[in-house]
């Protein structure tokens, strides 16, 4: 792509690093976790906030897409080639050991499954199980399996549009993707949703066509990723929005403001065009105001929120399993999900579960990663044709786990 980012003296701290980012983790799999936690029996607040908690996975999206662009477009910004290959390993060596642990379990121990019924283990193993998806265990592995197809395409897109697509063409292409998706989404609900059969659930029609196939969930990556091509390529007009926190307030606030009622009702035609697109501005403009000073100041300050972002995956990948055993557990005993030991013993299992994943799979991987895509890195050198072609040699950015 022919971007090409100077020195800028005003940009602020890498954002990788900002606390507030992390905080936008934490927030995020709370969301999962009150969205998966049963709902018979709860209280009517936290029932209304559940309703809510799916968008967390949007959430995650858009953050995905902006840590995971910059990755891969810092090199372009320094002159060099992508190191295709060292981002394979990285990724690679990030998703896979936690979450193969995770499956092991599904598949072998299917009695410790929240359900019985389960996708086809190969459709698991080839990050395929979000297509034709109606439900069953392990469902939510599919989003993993989105970002996964994300992580083959976007190093694609951007190796065929390096050199040749400017910015006025970068801005076609995504209002191009975003209202082909608008498109897709209502003709699909035309053809499923208007009129079911009479024997059909709307539930399991809307997630099988709507809420899991790739198609359909761009938004939240691709939001994140153009948050990226800012940040790399235009340093003073990031600067510029990370100086205007009340824009960002107000984005965030009119965008997850409006799409509060699509949520709600998320199997309309309308919700089904809009709900994903707006929620990934609005999370977008999060992520925004999350790096301006007092969005720093505020959000980069809650207690505990770097450490729960450091074993998000971890939670994502595990809390099924932990809530369904805890709660047989304690039936037995006569303690209701909402039973005040069972919510306690159930967060507490959920976070003990999770630090042992992390720190005894997923940990010891990353260290392993490092000393092999260290040398990686350092034999891979730019090449002068490729670095003058771009026009500059702007400050390196730190990679991303």
């Amino acid at each position: 792509m022919s971007f090409v980012a100077a020195p800028d003296a005003s940009r602020p701290l890498d954002p990788l690093h900002a606390p507030g980012l992390d905080t936008l983790r934490a927030l995020a799999i709370l969301l999962v976790l009150c969205f998966h936690y049963p709902r018979e029996g709860a209280p009517a607040w936290f029932a209304q906030l559940a309703r809510f908690g799916w968008t967390g996975v949007d959430l995650f999206f858009v953050l995905s897409g902006f840590l995971i662009g910059r990755q891969l477009l810092a090199p372009l910004a320094a002159g060099e080639r992508p190191q295709w290959g060292t981002f394979c390993l990285r990724r690679l060596l990030r998703v896979l050991p936690a979450y193969w642990g995770v499956l092991a379990i599904y598949a072998f121990l299917p009695d410790a499954r929240e359900q019985d019924s389960m996708a086809p283990l190969s459709s698991f193993l080839v990050f395929t199980q979000n297509l034709a998806l109606e439900g069953g265990a392990f469902s939510h592995a599919w989003s993993l399996c989105i970002e996964e197809q994300f992580y083959v395409v976007l190093p694609l897109l951007v190796f065929a549009l390096a050199g040749r697509v400017r910015w006025r063409g970068v801005v076609v292409l995504v209002l191009g993707i975003i209202l082909l998706g608008i498109a897709i989404r209502m003709g699909l609900w035309w053809l499923h949703l208007e009129a079911p059969p009479p024997d059909a659930s709307p539930g399991r029609l809307y997630r099988r066509w709507i809420y899991y196939p790739t198609w359909n969930r761009m938004d939240g990556l691709l939001a994140g990723v153009v948050l990226a091509l800012v940040w790399t390529f235009r340093p003073a007009l990031w600067s510029r929005w990370v100086r205007a926190p009340l824009g960002a307030l107000l984005l965030t606030a009119l965008c997850l403001g409006l799409a509060g009622p699509l949520c709600s009702d998320n199997r309309t035609l309308a919700s089904c065009a809009l709900v994903f697109p707006l929620l990934s501005l609005g999370f977008a403009a999060l992520v925004v105001l999350a790096q301006t000073e007092p969005g720093a100041r505020v959000l980069g300050r809650v207690p505990g929120a770097r450490w729960l972002a450091s074993v998000t995956y971890c939670v994502y990948l595990s809390h099924k399993l932990v809530l369904h055993a805890v709660h047989e557990t304690l039936a037995t005993y006569g303690m209701g999900t909402y039973h005040p030991l069972t919510v306690l013993t159930s967060a507490g299992c959920v976070l003990s579960a999770a630090a042992l994943l992390h720190l005894g799979v997923e940990r010891p991987f990353l260290r392993l990663r490092e000393r092999w895509a260290r040398p990686l890195a350092q034999r891979a050198r730019p090449e002068p044709a490729f670095a003058a072609e771009r026009g500059g040699n702007p400050p390196a950015l730190n990679k991303v786990g």
